[in-house]
């Protein structure tokens, strides 16, 4: 397959080899998914498109001190917190490993506030192993809160810059953040979910966990967001949210998108990201053929 350009409006662009990566927060930072970055279609292209790592901010955050996973059959809610040592020590540690895999990695840095944000988009374009910044914006911001945090990750540093929006905003945010200047937008974080625990006891009550929500329930929802905006808007969009087998991703680059994540449908099936990007090639080079013949 040709190289995808994720920014085509940023002066350094983003492009990447694969529409296919996985999801902020499902790939570690890559070396805990090393085997997978060795794939390689017939043409010797990379299967992978990029590597988007776990959520980065610019100082340290601590785990969640409560339950941090519930899975109720195909629906799976996630709260950890966001924990990581920083992203001093992030880029001590995987800096060396991400410059010998030849396929751009895409930091997810979680927009804490825009002082943050501004300062760790500067340390970011200062390192050549970085390709590009997904922003990572919590569920309840409003939009002129979204807006600063884009503006300081674009005044901070020089790497384009993409917004994963969260689900509950996509038809407030989406549009304000590309007119702003966005190079790109994942389209969507997962929405908050509630689902009562395994810890229940008869007479105690019912014990609840919030947190983010995952599953194939998210694929219809997904397709959704994306009928609506990917052609709507004048920037790239990269589908995330259920994506589960090739048929999934296919339907959202027909909608128009230019790129697909896998989330936590990696940590059960890992082989499913080169499946997936194995199957998009041959789509294409059938419909090449076809067209050659037609013509």
């Amino acid at each position: 397959m040709t190289w995808i350009e994720l920014a085509p409006r940023h002066k350094q662009g983003l492009p990447i080899p694969s529409p296919v990566m996985p999801a902020a927060g499902t790939f570690g930072y890559g070396p805990e998914y090393r085997d997978l970055m060795a794939y390689k279609a017939a043409d010797d292209a990379y299967l992978l498109g990029a590597i988007v790592t776990n959520p980065v901010s610019l100082k340290p955050r601590h785990a969640a001190n409560t339950r941090r996973i519930e899975v109720r059959n195909e629906q799976m809610l996630v709260h950890t917190g966001l924990p990581n040592p920083g992203l001093k020590a992030i880029l001590r540690e995987h800096r060396n490993f991400w410059q010998r895999q030849g396929i751009p990695v895409i930091i997810h840095l979680i927009a804490t506030n825009p002082y943050e944000v501004a300062k760790a988009s500067g340390k970011l374009s200062r390192d050549d192993s970085i390709a590009g910044i997904e922003l990572g914006l919590r569920s309840d911001i409003s939009l002129r809160e979204a807006l600063d945090m884009l503006y300081a990750a674009q005044d901070g540093g020089e790497k384009p810059v993409i917004v994963r929006v969260p689900f509950e905003n996509v038809d407030i945010l989406a549009p304000a953040l590309a007119e702003e200047g966005a190079d790109c937008l994942t389209l969507t974080a997962p929405p908050r979910g509630l689902l009562p625990t395994e810890d229940n006891d008869a007479g105690e009550g019912t014990l609840y966990m919030r947190g983010r929500l995952y599953g194939p329930a998210m694929f219809p929802l997904l397709l959704q967001h994306l009928s609506t905006w990917c052609r709507a808007l004048e920037i790239p969009v990269i589908a995330c949210g259920g994506i589960s087998s090739p048929a999934d991703a296919q339907a959202c680059l027909d909608l128009g998108a230019k790129a697909v994540q896998i989330d936590t449908q990696l940590w059960r099936d890992p082989g499913l990201l080169p499946r997936i990007a194995q199957a998009l090639i041959d789509r294409q080079q059938e419909e090449e053929e076809f067209s050659s013949f037609e013509t």
